[in-house]
């Protein structure tokens, strides 16, 4: 190796020339597989709402797509522009309404 160089993330020792930038840190560098980990934690989230459910989702950035499932299983993909965690968000306000209605026993009636 010309430049051996540490990566500040995972400690392994890689080119200096196949370090790349690091998604969320501006002045920082990271090996390449860091920033794909990096990036796909960043695609992702959890949540377990009042009833217990684990509702996480997944967001494809190249389509634009936010994949929301529930429990495991898929329910609905929603398309974002910019953010889709304030996607996922306006998702959650909907579906908390959805299941306070359902589990108050108005069936949906606002």
């Amino acid at each position: 190796m010309d430049m051996p160089t540490p990566c500040p993330h995972c400690g392994n020792v890689v080119e200096l020339n196949d370090m790349v930038s690091h998604p969320n840190e501006f002045k920082s560098m990271v090996c390449e597989e860091c920033h794909d980990l990096i990036e796909t934690e960043n695609n992702q989230g959890s949540f377990t709402d009042d009833y217990g459910n684990k509702l996480t989702w997944v967001a494809t950035p190249d389509d634009g797509l936010l994949e929301i499932y529930v429990n495991g299983k898929n329910i609905t993909t929603w398309g974002y522009e910019d953010d889709p965690e304030a996607f996922f968000s306006d998702f959650m306000a909907i579906w908390n309404k959805a299941q306070a209605s359902t589990k108050s026993g108005n069936g949906g009636a606002a």
